[in-house]
């Protein structure tokens, strides 16, 4: 007997039941994977929009200069250190219009400081450390 005439004439089913039980998994597993992957890509799209992640210590360096910013937590100021040698060259606060520092970031020539008690977010303009825009949070 020939193979090909003997693989034509071989009676099919269109699904076995175990086939069928597995392929309607698979297609679960795939809807639900490409929603995960939908709903990601638009956090990430909301994220490129967001100041980056806030901290503590920023290095901050250009031609002329090398810093390091830091929040003190005990007066909630802005202190800004030679980052070569160590020496504090600037303490901002609440004198110079900056609320009480929580937090801050740094993104290219921004720096994004965070209050505690106000939900807004204050940007600098690096280097000169001025007051640009204010944004609530």
């Amino acid at each position: 007997m020939n193979a090909q005439i003997a693989l034509r004439h071989r009676p099919a089913a269109a699904w076995p039941p175990g086939r069928f039980f597995r392929g309607v998994s698979l297609a679960v597993l795939l809807a639900v994977l490409s929603a995960g992957l939908l709903r990601d890509s638009g956090r990430n799209a909301e994220r490129a929009t967001e100041p980056p992640l806030a901290q503590q210590l920023v290095h901050w360096q250009d031609a002329k200069h090398d810093w390091l910013m830091v929040v003190d937590p005990a007066t909630r100021e802005l202190v800004v250190y030679d980052a070569t040698d160590g020496r504090p060259l600037e303490r901002l606060g609440a004198d110079d219009g900056l609320p009480d520092v929580q937090s801050i970031a740094r993104q290219g020539s921004w720096l994004f400081v965070r209050g505690g008690r106000q939900p807004q977010m204050l940007w600098l303009k690096l280097p000169e450390l001025r007051a640009v825009a204010v944004a609530d949070r």
